[in-house]
């Protein structure tokens, strides 16, 4: 019988409470190589079992990410057509050459089925890599969801992410949006601590390229003048040399390459050939059947080096990747995350994941776990130049030690700035201190656990990192009694004597609420785990409850 990870479990049972208390659309968040497949295809299960009617669709807009989630469904529910419990699974991909119609649960690409939303009748739409919904306007997965609204007014819509935000529009779940709310969120570096995701190791370059000119478009490094800035120069020769020398030096097999266009990956696998490493080169052009030959060439060792131009981000499974090279600066936090997560899954043959930042990434936007640039202090390492958190004093991975005239000069300078804290230089992969971060959305849901009474969970989304805490309103004691000053201090002392569980959950509005009232929170780590230790509220207290 299949077992699922303690995050995947939660993951599910938030995602079934939020169904049965709202009739919102809710977002699940996992990060890269933490299950996102197998908790989609558990929870399908689940619904089959509980309701047989039960008809749904899985999305994706490449045939990798369909084969995949078609995959982990059968694999829990028989591997024959028709799956082991009786039901009717079925395809809808032009490029797996599938176009089932007649089936219970059918996995779908974008691009094939976007027209025929209304042909089918199903309860739930489920969408991998959710972030690509459109935020507005039209769109396949916009067209697709309304006409089957218009099959079933009462269909619901179900999102997967790891990044849940879209470029230049912000966060995807809003009250006006397709998705509304996040109803659970897996934390990369919780994740990394725990075990299920593989370790990062970070270095950066002594070189930065020179990006003062280049153009922007849509949110981002506009593609063309990137790629000319990436190309001066001798900059593609000495961020190959560099990299070779880390690379070899830990005897890194498997390592993905993020380059800006063909152009650029193209100068990278030359250059690397100079160097007598023969190179795999994927792109956007290179036709399906080719990239899927090169891809399994990479997983099985015959190739130690896949380059790639905006392929790989997403869709790409192969544990195996022990190293990362970053050639392709970019302002999106989404595609940064991506690009480090394609070294997240974990596998026997690797101990950790070695990234090497060319691109000023790190600097960009900071710790993979807290994408906020500047808000971490950390060194790096003056001999081996690994990213490390300043508080150790001493690399991890070489042993070279902050010169203690640099630490007193540091320790002189935080006394005469007193409040002004001195940004780091370098971010690391991972962060490690505490942060005030301002709070750009909430969400709440119930919280059950055998043999105590329920709480309200609270999740503070800021940036793309969420923060969780249980408001105990049913608890005696000392955790009830914290809970309704908690109560009081947002909604008034008259709202909080009859604040309950139930009371509060009934009100649909109460995350916009608790939005509404907190500007800031201030986290710190408590072992493995975030604590929330302070608030900035705004001064005007919103009731609730209160007539």
């Amino acid at each position: 019988m299949l077992t699922l990870r303690p995050y995947q479990r939660e993951a599910i049972d938030a995602l079934n409470t939020f169904l049965r208390s709202s009739e919102m659309n809710p977002c699940v968040v996992l990060p890269t190589g933490s299950g996102k497949s197998l908790v989609m295809a558990s929870a399908i299960d689940e619904w089959k079992q509980l309701y047989p009617p039960f008809k749904c669709v899985v999305l994706a807009h490449r045939k990798e990410l369909v084969e995949q989630n078609y995959g982990e469904f059968m694999g829990i529910v028989g591997d024959e057509l028709f799956g082991g419990r009786g039901w009717k699974v079925g395809v809808y991909s032009a490029g797996l050459g599938r176009k089932d119609e007649d089936a219970d649960v059918i996995f779908a690409g974008i691009d094939s089925i976007w027209k025929r939303g209304g042909d089918f009748r199903f309860d739930c739409i489920i969408v991998d890599e959710a972030h690509r919904i459109p935020i507005s306007g039209e769109g396949k997965y916009r067209e697709f969801i309304k006409l089957a609204r218009l099959a079933n007014p009462n269909i619901r819509v179900v999102g997967f992410t790891a990044t849940p935000f879209r470029l230049g529009s912000g966060p995807i779940c809003h009250k006006d949006h397709i998705l509304n709310e996040i109803c659970y969120e897996a934390n990369v570096g919780d994740l990394i601590r725990q075990g299920y995701l593989c370790k990062l190791r970070s270095k950066v370059s002594t070189e930065e390229p020179d990006l003062a000119g280049v153009k922007k478009s849509g949110g981002d490094y506009q593609q063309k003048s990137l790629g000319e800035a990436m190309r001066s120069g001798d900059l593609v020769a000495r961020a190959v040399s560099d990299a070779l020398k880390h690379l070899n030096a830990e005897g890194r097999r498997c390592v993905v390459w993020f380059c800006v266009d063909v152009r650029h990956v193209n100068d990278v696998a030359r250059m690397l050939a100079m160097h007598g490493e023969h190179a795999a080169v994927v792109t956007g052009n290179t036709p399906s059947g080719e990239r899927d030959r090169l891809v399994d060439d990479f997983r099985n060792g015959r190739y130690r080096h896949m380059c790639n131009v905006n392929v790989f981000t997403e869709g790409f499974n192969v544990k195996q990747v022990d190293g990362i090279v970053l050639l392709r600066p970019t302002l999106s936090k989404g595609m940064y995350a991506q690009m480090v997560g394609r070294g997240l899954r974990k596998h026997p043959d690797k101990e950790d994941c070695l990234i090497l930042d060319y691109a000023r990434c790190i600097e960009t936007h900071g710790p993979i776990d807290c994408l906020e640039a500047g808000r971490v202090r950390v060194e790096v390492c003056g001999n081996c130049r690994e990213v490390f958190s300043r508080g150790v004093r001493k690399c991890p991975h070489c042993g070279w030690e902050i010169p203690k005239q640099v630490i007193e000069e540091r320790e002189a300078a935080e006394r005469e700035r007193k409040m002004h804290e001195a940004e780091a230089a370098r971010l690391a992969i991972l962060g490690t201190e505490p942060e005030t971060l301002e709070v750009d959305d909430v969400s709440v849901t119930r919280h059950s656990k055998l043999g105590s009474p329920d709480s309200i969970c609270v999740m503070y989304r800021c940036g793309i990192r969420t923060f969780r805490e249980w408001i105990c309103l049913d608890h005696p004691g000392y955790a009830g009694a914290k809970a309704h000053r908690w109560w009081a201090t947002r909604f008034g002392e008259r709202s909080a004597e009859k604040a309950t569980v139930d009371t509060a959950l009934a009100d649909m509005f109460l995350n916009y609420a608790i939005k509404a009232v907190t500007r800031k929170i201030t986290v710190v780590k408590r072992g493995k785990y975030f604590e929330i230790i302070n608030y900035s509220l705004n001064k005007e207290t919103h009731v609730i409850h209160d007539s």
